[in-house]
């Protein structure tokens, strides 16, 4: 998808003040790694824009980085648990 459609989707997901200044220099970032990549698509209504896809190294990255924050979020469950039944 282009930019401004993943801002729009980023917004109604949780992040409303999500804006280009903060997207297009992460996006950049994560071409240079290789997780994602771009091609221009080209309107005749209007200027071409960047239409952005994940790579096969970033769906591989977004399972590690998923299973990393599940990890994360079980540990953390674990100790509130904990503190919960020894104040």
């Amino acid at each position: 998808m282009h930019g401004y459609a993943m801002i729009e989707v980023l917004r109604s997901g949780g992040f409303p003040r999500t804006q280009g200044g903060t997207l297009y220099p992460l996006l950049r970032r994560l071409e240079e790694q290789g997780l994602v990549s771009h091609e221009w698509q080209h309107d005749t209504a209007g200027p071409g824009r960047k239409q952005f896809a994940i790579t096969d190294e970033g769906r591989a990255e977004l399972t590690r980085a998923a299973d990393a924050w599940r990890q994360m979020d079980e540990a953390l469950s674990r100790i509130r648990t904990s503190r919960q039944d020894n104040p």
